[in-house]
């Protein structure tokens, strides 16, 4: 019985000493990363280093923000202008024609400025028409598949 305890003695001795092994292996590299992560701070302390981190980022943020700020500003004042309400139609131009390959698309900004587009096509030739609107009328006549396009995107301006 006493052999039992002895070497069970023995067995958890030898599994603590490679226990510490191993700590002191993790320890070491943990110091030496610790190292590396001071080396070259002259005088500065690794307090002062973060807190002068800290206000650098902070300042960068600010800048970085009223930058954002203005270009949003921008954008905003643009975006009445910008073509963005849209209404498309394709059609057959023909009735010997197959596959809807004719279209017309209508592209307008909030104040109902834009123009009709419109693309015809046939075996033998494709024609492509531009026509402009101005607040929500055409300056010239359109055919009943414009009209669509030019209700369907009238439909989305504000």
């Amino acid at each position: 019985m006493e052999d039992y305890l002895f070497y069970g003695g023995l067995g958890l001795l030898g599994l603590c000493f490679i226990l510490l092994i191993i700590e002191h292996v993790r320890l070491s590299g943990m110091i030496k990363k610790y190292r590396n992560l001071i080396k070259g701070l002259s005088e500065k302390n690794v307090e002062d280093l973060m807190v002068s981190y800290s206000e650098e980022l902070d300042m960068i943020k600010k800048e970085l923000k009223e930058n954002v700020d203005l270009r949003i500003s921008d954008l905003e004042k643009r975006m009445p202008t910008a073509l963005r309400n849209v209404g498309m139609v394709s059609y057959n131009a023909f009735e010997n024609m197959g596959n809807n390959m004719s279209f017309s698309m209508a592209a307008l900004d909030d104040k109902k400025n834009g123009f009709v587009l419109t693309g015809i096509y046939t075996r033998e030739n494709s024609y492509v028409y531009l026509k402009e609107v101005i607040e929500g009328n055409p300056k010239k006549d359109l055919s009943k598949e414009e009209k669509e396009a030019l209700s369907k995107a009238l439909s989305f301006t504000i």
